[in-house]
């Protein structure tokens, strides 16, 4: 059976924010996907997310040669990615301290391959449950996987991140293979919209969406509902 692919992708600045930092891109009929989440002074954030979503879509081969290159191909264009920001920060004194999460997502056919550096995120939603595919680069998760934090910790670790494209010249990007279902979608989301909802919050939202497009709607706004602090971004992946 050959399994089909229908995606969408939104993006919005919020309620606070001056500045969308955020950038997405992707390519059903090659089944590329990326967003990324910038971080830095002036504009450096934004240069740094659309910088990476715009190697990892010009970089990554037209064909992938073998069929378990899905990932490493993934991880080449995130290094591409990491190295081409670090050295522009280097160089342009306005470009210092700019970085940026990323997760991206190539389907080979029969499996979805993921890739990711930072709190960007992904997540599966099979039948009746909904699933995170990704643990953040954060020294939040990183105490989590330890014990649970203080109060006082809990607000000084949220959004520290452990790995950030641009931050380093190499980055260790964490690489996830799922064969895929018929049915499955796949949801790819800045932390915009992560810390706007729990998992069975955001799982009940997407389980009234008619279409990938209403998905990335939803998310949206509700995200701005309760306060749009942060850009939101999105994309939704539905195999049909």
């Amino acid at each position: 059976m050959d399994l089909q692919l229908r995606a969408s992708g939104a993006t919005d600045k919020g309620m606070v924010r001056r500045t969308n930092e955020d950038a997405l891109g992707f390519d059903v009929h090659r089944g590329l996907f990326v967003l990324c989440d910038g971080v830095g002074g002036s504009a450096a954030g934004e240069i740094a997310s659309q910088s990476a979503v715009n190697c990892v879509m010009s970089k990554f081969p037209a064909e992938v040669q073998g069929p378990d290159d899905g990932g490493s191909e993934l991880e080449r264009v995130i290094q591409t990615a990491s190295r081409s920001i670090y050295h522009a920060a280097e160089h342009e004194p306005l470009y210092q301290g700019m970085a940026t999460t990323i997760v991206a997502a190539y389907f080979d056919g029969t499996r979805m391959w993921i890739a990711h550096v930072g709190d960007s995120r992904a997540y599966l939603i099979r039948g009746d449950q909904m699933h995170r595919l990704t643990d953040d680069h954060s020294q939040l998760a990183e105490l989590l996987r330890e014990r649970q934090p203080t109060p006082d910790e809990l607000t000084t670790l949220d959004g520290v991140l452990t790995q950030a494209l641009g931050a380093f010249e190499r980055v260790v990007p964490a690489v996830t293979m799922l064969p895929v279902e018929l049915g499955d979608c796949f949801l790819m989301a800045t932390d915009g919209i992560t810390k706007s909802f729990t998992l069975d919050e955001m799982h009940a939202l997407l389980l009234t969406a008619t279409t990938p497009e209403h998905a990335c709607e939803l998310l949206i706004q509700g995200a701005n509902a309760r306060g749009g602090e942060d850009n939101s971004t999105c994309i939704l992946i539905a195999i049909d």
